[in-house]
């Protein structure tokens, strides 16, 4: 008896209703604001207490910018020159931050360094935060006209902070998918222009060009790789050829970061993190990680073939099944479950919920606070189950829904 009321407590989650989530959200958004304000105000001439610059992983980036604009781009790609010209940044070393991307992104990081770093760092992250969460209200508000959803909630989301705390770009990327799912079927060439400026983060577009062929999106799926082409040929028009050549020779190093958890498996989230931070060999991760990709995009193109999904849960479906596909996975990537997770809730405001859904909604959403913390201290990497078990909730609800017309 007990065990089936606690088994509808979690599958029914009537306890959870709108005005408790945005409480919690509000209380949630406080306490960010107010750590990330004490923590800043402990620091020191940029410094935090723990010895690191604020916004750690964009000293890559800066640092990229200031060899790119110096007009030595290639040197990007190597790893005594970049660590020279971070070290440059604050008059002594930090530590290390590693640039693996590909030579479209150096585009994006060239004008970083034209200002002071600390200046930079404050554009970056609010102009790339703005775009995300802005365009985030407007993806909710255009599902459900008639139904409120404030800023809060998006502010509060833990993606979203733990982005901010590592100066990373899943604001970015967030904000180029947002834009592209947006004006998908009203704007499909410009949507698809939008999409393939992805190819500065490619693991994050493996599942973009299935999901858009089974759809029959041909305009979004040609814009896509002309934009891809494009700003890849005015990356080699950056760095040159020997920029291309050092880009793929670091590839080494972006392996061994992987394999030998040179950044450690308990800070990614994927399959392949899981199965090595279990001490599994790289031959069962690999091949794991592989079924799981394969089994993934599969499934979305069987889903977006048979039942023609709107733009929303075409959008959803894409993005839960890219949150499965790479290897490469950090805490802060997480902030692109926004879409699908804000798809699913808003279709369960104006249809209801279905079994099962607000629990794994608010899993999913609380999960980038306490993924990396169960990992490291506990061994638990949950990351994979609960994207998984996403994915099913969202192709289910896709499967259930009528047919676009």
């Amino acid at each position: 008896m007990m065990a089936d009321r606690f088994l509808a407590f979690i599958r029914d989650a009537s306890w959870l209703h709108a005005k408790r989530m945005r409480a919690w959200c509000l209380i949630l958004f406080a306490v960010n604001v107010l750590g990330f304000a004490i923590w800043i105000g402990v620091s020191h001439g940029g410094i935090d207490p723990d010895g690191k610059p604020l916004g750690t992983d964009f000293m890559s980036f800066y640092a990229a910018s200031k060899l790119a604009l110096t007009g030595h781009a290639a040197q990007a790609w190597d790893p005594y020159a970049h660590q020279a010209a971070q070290d440059a940044i604050f008059g002594r070393r930090l530590g290390y931050w590693a640039f693996f991307y590909p030579p479209a992104y150096l585009l994006v990081c060239a004008p970083l360094a034209l200002v002071p770093y600390g200046f930079s760092l404050c554009v970056w992250l609010a102009g790339t935060t703005a775009a995300a969460v802005l365009l985030a209200r407007q993806w909710l508000k255009q599902q459900a006209p008639a139904v409120f959803i404030g800023l809060i909630p998006l502010l509060a989301f833990p993606a979203l902070w733990i982005n901010i705390g590592n100066g990373q770009n899943a604001a970015l990327t967030t904000a180029l998918f947002l834009g592209g799912c947006l004006l998908i079927d009203r704007r499909p060439v410009i949507a698809g222009l939008i999409l393939g400026l992805l190819v500065i983060k490619p693991q994050l577009g493996l599942a973009l060009p299935f999901v858009l062929i089974a759809s029959g999106r041909w305009k979004p799926f040609a814009g896509a790789a002309v934009s891809a082409a494009g700003l890849s040929l005015a990356g080699w028009w950056l760095v040159g050829t020997d920029g291309y050549l050092a880009f793929l020779h670091n590839g080494a190093l972006a392996r061994a970061t992987l394999e030998q958890g040179l950044v450690s498996p308990a800070r990614m989230q994927s399959l392949f993190a899981a199965l090595r931070l279990w001490h599994s060999p790289l031959w069962l991760a690999y091949g794991a990680q592989s079924l799981l990709a394969l089994g993934v995009i599969a499934s979305a193109c069987l889903i977006v073939w048979r039942y023609r999904p709107d733009r929303f849960g075409l959008s959803a479906l894409m993005v839960s099944a890219t949150l499965l596909m790479s290897p490469f996975l950090l805490d802060y990537d997480l902030l692109l479950s926004a879409i699908p997770l804000g798809w699913l809730v808003m279709s369960g405001l104006k249809d209801g919920f279905r079994p099962w859904e607000k629990s794994v909604a608010l899993a999913v959403f609380i999960l980038p606070l306490v993924a990396r913390s169960l990992a490291l201290n506990l061994h638990l990497p949950l990351t994979p189950l609960v994207l998984v078990i996403f994915y099913v909730m969202v192709a289910r609800r896709i499967a259930s829904a009528p047919a676009e017309t």
